[in-house]
Parts: structure tokens; C-alpha cells; sequence
């Protein structure tokens, strides 16, 4: 009970602290965008990483945030407003009952932003604001309309009103069916408990309005509704009552093999630690690490028969939040050796340096982010095996799905897969050679870097600074700087000698 009370006055004061920032930003805001930007959206995420509420979104390649559209959803819980304000990239206008607008704090701010509400005893009063809501969808705004008018109080999808379908008509823009999936079991309608746990919002495709005509409408409407209630039962991502049992299922599952391995001589390795305590033990390990300049030789692996090893010699600049620098800054000095296949990828800030951001020093719920966003599942934790030893795995367990698997006792990560930025090849890094850098850490001296129909790589780290004192507006600029950059120091006299005898080594062992 205390936390429901607690949670309710948290929102409660919270909303009207974001109310009065929307007012004031809304003195400089004519079309309500940095309203809605600036003031609801980090006001939903907020409370959503209060109340320990996850969404997990799918189908954002089907959301173009320079169209305008209409973005039609079911409605099973307050909190689909802030799934919605938090997860949806398009700067949108709820279109919302007229009793909302007399909300105190909250009312005006919401005029501020754009927002449109309806008079729905007032048939003349609802036509205009839908006219107003055409208006700004001509004007460039998306619009996010509830077609059920209302909540539903078990997640079935109820009878839809024809107000947003002849707004669509009459804007004639596109309409994206979203489906909530289990959100009703996260805040009941009628109740003011709030759970923990996570829901689904999957978006669908556009369904065009080409040809469509006021007649139509109950087609369209048909239309919306059969490809909402796809949404909201589609498997990809398991949600309320279905991901309940398959937690039980694993759960005793789990309990069941720990029994068995307790019956083991040498004790169990049975436990699973949850994903949150997981990664944030991985991520002490790296608590030092907020800049970093990597000095590295990078080689094809394994080289053709009769082939000389392919060497060159890279730095890395990296500095959180998400500034990276790369370039060539030595070759081998015999004749023979060749400059590497993957050269071309080394030149400028277009180098994959995806996997390094796990080995800074990001908070836990930055790392779950960014792990989502490579295609890794974070809800799935469980123990694997790499090399004969039992690891922790986050991620499914097929063996093309992005994954990451993290040492036992030390917690450091051993193999990281992930689809690669601008691509959907799949990409597979491992670490090895963990050694402590003063106080900032542990850090992989050797990475098997391969990626998908590509000649893998090996790169040996020679060098590493940790903070150093470089500029922030030097990372920024090399950023949008597509051209070769500039050293910014020419290599010293030892990582030379390093690079040479790293050479003869190589020309030892693979020379004809």
C-alpha cells in the first residue's frame, strides 16, 4: 500500500513540476515541439523508470517522424500515454476528451503543446476540433487518436468511433494501427495500483486512404481494426499472462536443475542472477573508464596459405556519451605486408566501434538500452557454455541471435553478437586477455572482431589511455567530419619498436 500511495503522489507531483516547465517553455514554442520534446516526453520516461515499468517496442521501422499521420492505438491503461511518449519518435498530438483540457496544471500545459480535445455531448463542438486536428495535420503534426473513446477493462479490443476515420479522410494522410499489448495488468482501469513489470507496443504498417472516400469508412475502420488486433496478439514479443507463465515455466525449470546439480559433488551453478544485477556487476568492472585513446594492431585472421599476416597499425578515440574517433597510424614496413581487407572501414568515424561501448563506464540501465537496441533479448537470462565453462548468457540461445555472455566470477564479458549499425550483418566480438588499468578497470588486451561473409580480425591492444584531457568539441567535430583525420600525436618510439617486433613475429610464424 505504500508504495501505491507513494507512487500516485510521486506522478502526481512530478506532473506538476513538467506542467509548469512546459508553460514557461511554451513562451518560445509556437507549434507546441519543444513542449512535447522537452517537457511530456522525459516526463513519461520518468515515471516509467520510477514505477519499474519496461515497454518493449517493436516495429519502429515503420514510423517515418517527417510524415504526418494518424497514429491510431487500442487503450487499455493511463500508462499507454507515457509507452507512447516515450517510445514513439514523431513529435504527435493526442486528441483526448474536452474533460482533460480542465485538468489544473496539466490542462494548459497540454494546450500548450497542440493537444486537441473533443466535446463528445457537443456534435458541433466535435466537428470543429476535428477540423482544428485536420488543420494541424496539414501543418506537418501527426495526431495519436484512441478510436475506442475509451479504456478497456480486460485488454479486448472494444467497438471503434468513426471521429478519427473521418479525420483521416478529411486529412488524407496515412493511418499506423499501434497495438498495446497487456498494459491493463500494469495499471488496472479503476485502480490506482501500479505493478512493476513490462508491456508490449507494437507498431504496424501504414494503411493507405488511396481512393478511400467518406463511404468507405466502415471498410477502413474494418481495416485498422484487423490490423490492430494483429498487433496485439503477434508473438514477437511475449507480454503479460503469456510472458508470466513462461517466466514460471523457467523458473521451475531453474529450481528443478539447481536440485539436480545441488545432488553434484563440487556444489551448483545452478543460479541465475537477474539481468539488472548482472550487467550492473559487469559494468563495475569498467566504473573508471569515461575516456579512452586505444593504441591497437589489427590483423586478417587466418591468412591464405602462402599469404604474408596483414598488419596495420590503429588508434581509437572514444569518450562517453557515444564520441568515437578512428584512423590509421602505421603500417608494416616490409614490402610484403599488405594493408587489411577492412582498411577502407578504418578510415574516419565510420568504423564499427559498437562493441567498445560495453567496456565504458555507462550506468546499468544505459547498457540494457544499448544491448536492446543491438537486437539483444534482455528479458531472456540463462546459463550457457563457452569453451567447457558455464557463462551467464543474455539473449536467446539460437546460434545467430545477437547474445551476450559474461564470465561467472569475474563478470566480464566474453562474447558479444550484435547486428552491425547501418546493416543486417551479424557481428561477433570476443574478448580475451582481461588486464587491470590502474583503477579504472579491466580491459580486453586481445578482441576477435568477425563479422558475416568478412575475413575476421584480430586486434592486439599496445597502448591505453584512460581520461585523458582531451576536448569534448574535438570529439563532436570528428564526428561529422567524414574525411581522414589528423593524428593527433605522431606514434612514439616504443609502440613503433611494439608494432615492428608484433611483425617479425607474425612474418616467424605464418612466412613461407
Amino acid at each position: 500500500m505504500i508504495r501505491y500511495v507513494s507512487l500516485n503522489a510521486f506522478i502526481g507531483l512530478w506532473s506538476i513540476l513538467m506542467c509548469l516547465w512546459g508553460l514557461a517553455i511554451s513562451v518560445v514554442d509556437k507549434n507546441g515541439r519543444k513542449v512535447h520534446f522537452h517537457c511530456a516526453v522525459p516526463w513519461a520516461r520518468t515515471i516509467l523508470r520510477v514505477c519499474g515499468i519496461r515497454v518493449n517496442v517493436q516495429g519502429l521501422e515503420n514510423v517515418d517522424p517527417n510524415v504526418p499521420r494518424i497514429y491510431m492505438t487500442n487503450h487499455q491503461s493511463f500508462f499507454d500515454i507515457f509507452a507512447l511518449l516515450a517510445c514513439l519518435p514523431v513529435n504527435f498530438k493526442f486528441i483526448l476528451k474536452q474533460e482533460l483540457m480542465k485538468i489544473p496544471f496539466l490542462g494548459p500545459a497540454m494546450k500548450k503543446a497542440g493537444y486537441i480535445g473533443i466535446e463528445r455531448e457537443d456534435p458541433r463542438k466535435a466537428v470543429l476540433s476535428m477540423k482544428q486536428a485536420a488543420d494541424r495535420i496539414r501543418n506537418g503534426a501527426s495526431v495519436v487518436i484512441f478510436p475506442e473513446g475509451t479504456r478497456s477493462s480486460d485488454g479486448r479490443l472494444q467497438e471503434f468511433k468513426r471521429g478519427g476515420f473521418n479525420l483521416a479522410i478529411k486529412a488524407g494522410c496515412d493511418i499506423v494501427p499501434i497495438g498495446i499489448q497487456d498494459s491493463f495488468r500494469i495499471a488496472p482501469k479503476g485502480s490506482l495500483r501500479i505493478r512493476r513489470g513490462s508491456f508490449g507496443l507494437r507498431i504496424g504498417r501504414p494503411v493507405s486512404l488511396s481512393g478511400l472516400g467518406k463511404r468507405d469508412i466502415p471498410l477502413l475502420m474494418e481495416r485498422v481494426r484487423t490490423e490492430m488486433v494483429t498487433q496485439m496478439e503477434a508473438q514477437g514479443s511475449e507480454t503479460g499472462a503469456k510472458r508470466n507463465a513462461a517466466v514460471k515455466a523457467r523458473l521451475i525449470l531453474l529450481w528443478l536443475f539447481s536440485c539436480l546439480l545441488w545432488a553434484v559433488p563440487g556444489g551448483s551453478e545452478g543460479y541465475v542472477l537477474p539481468v539488472e544485477e548482472l550487467i550492473h556487476k559487469m559494468t563495475d568492472r569498467f566504473s573508471g573508464f569515461h575516456a579512452l585513446i586505444v593504441d591497437q594492431t589489427a590483423q586478417v585472421i587466418p591468412p591464405r596459405e602462402g599469404e604474408t599476416p596483414k598488419v596495420v597499425q590503429e588508434r581509437v578515440w572514444l569518450k562517453l556519451p557515444r564520441y568515437c574517433r578512428s584512423q590509421i597510424i602505421g603500417r608494416g614496413k616490409t614490402p610484403e605486408a599488405e594493408p587489411l581487407a577492412s582498411e577502407a572501414r578504418s578510415e574516419g568515424p565510420y568504423r564499427d566501434t559498437t562493441f567498445r561501448w560495453l567496456l565504458m563506464a555507462d550506468e546499468s540501465d544505459q547498457i540494457l538500452d544499448f544491448l536492446s537496441r543491438q537486437g539483444v533479448n534482455i528479458e531472456v537470462v540463462a546459463l550457457a557454455r563457452l569453451d567447457g565453462k558455464v557463462v551467464y548468457r543474455i539473449g536467446d540461445a539460437f546460434l545467430k541471435s545477437p547474445k551476450l555472455l559474461i564470465q561467472r566470477e569475474t563478470y566480464l564479458p566474453l562474447l558479444f553478437s550484435y547486428v552491425q549499425p547501418g546493416s543486417e550483418n551479424l557481428v561477433s566480438v570476443r574478448f580475451d586477455n582481461f588486464k587491470e588499468v590502474g583503477s579504472g578497470g579491466y580491459y580486453p588486451y586481445r578482441i576477435d572482431y568477425a563479422v558475416e561473409q568478412e575475413a575476421p580480425e584480430r586486434l592486439f591492444l599496445l597502448n591505453l589511455r584512460v581520461n585523458p584531457p582531451i576536448q569534448i568539441s574535438f570529439f563532436e567535430i570528428a564526428a561529422e567530419d567524414a574525411g581522414s583525420p589528423e593524428p593527433e600525436t605522431a606514434p612514439d618510439k616504443e609502440a613503433e619498436e611494439r608494432l615492428e617486433a608484433v611483425l617479425q613475429g607474425l612474418q616467424k610464424k605464418y612466412g613461407k
